[in-house]
């Protein structure tokens, strides 16, 4: 997970000339495209999870690894805007997939560990930073940290496709008797019913007037500003540690 403070540190800031507030709106224009789209995850239910999902990590792969062609910021802020457009179609999306698997008091530690990569990730990101503009490469180094980001995220689209299943009926990993045993907590947890092809609009008016589906939000929203804040010092002297 390369951060744009890392690629700042390494040279983004004097190449596209990021003065004044240009960088703050870097960080900030990801989170608005973000919010704005985050109903891609009613696509979940409308597309097999395995398409969608190779779909949105296509994109972003590409939105993170045009970043390293960029040189402007203007060109800039227009990947960082498509980047948290494609994310926007994912991670909501993860817990209604393993809900197919798991059951309701089931889910909490598995989401737990899902959203637990992100500051896992961010945790490396300098070091790993570190040891990729320690080299002497053609491109810049900041160039170099966002085609590491983006180009392995491009392949694991293919991944995404091929391997995550669509449904328990679909996945390559259970056997037949645990094939039936998911189908059955499936339907011992929200009934008989059809759970991909389609959205029953009276379902979306009951979630927003229940007051759980708002606090689970907010609970989503006070973890994406806590990961957000992770990497905000700006101080050089202690993350850049080659001297020269």
């Amino acid at each position: 997970m390369i951060l744009p403070s890392n690629a700042r540190i390494a040279g983004m800031e004097e190449d596209l000339e990021l003065h004044g507030q240009r960088y703050q709106w870097l960080l900030n224009i990801f989170y608005i495209s973000y919010i704005v789209f985050e109903f891609q995850a009613l696509m979940w239910k409308i597309l097999p999870p395995n398409i969608w999902a190779a779909f949105v990590v296509f994109g972003w792969g590409i939105a993170a690894t045009l970043q390293s062609t960029t040189k402007v910021w203007a060109t800039e802020m227009v990947c960082r805007w498509f980047l948290g457009l494609f994310e926007a179609g994912f991670g909501p999306g993860i817990p209604y997939l393993l809900s197919f698997f798991y059951l309701r008091h089931e889910l909490g530690l598995r989401i737990g560990i899902f959203l637990s990569a992100a500051p896992l990730a961010t945790t490396f990101a300098g070091a790993l930073a570190y040891g990729i503009t320690s080299g002497h490469s053609h491109l810049a180094n900041w160039r170099l940290l966002f085609l590491v980001e983006g180009l392995p995220t491009i392949l694991m689209a293919a991944v995404a496709y091929r391997f995550l299943p669509a449904s328990p009926d679909k996945a390559r990993f259970l056997t037949h008797e645990e094939t039936l045993v998911a189908k059955a907590r499936g339907v011992r947890q929200v009934g008989d019913v059809e759970r991909i092809g389609g959205i029953v609009w009276r379902d979306i008016g009951a979630v927003l007037i229940d007051p759980k589906a708002w606090f689970t939000a907010f609970m989503y929203f006070s973890t994406n500003v806590g990961f957000a804040s992770l990497p905000g010092k700006r101080d050089r002297d202690v993350v850049a540690t080659d001297p020269a």
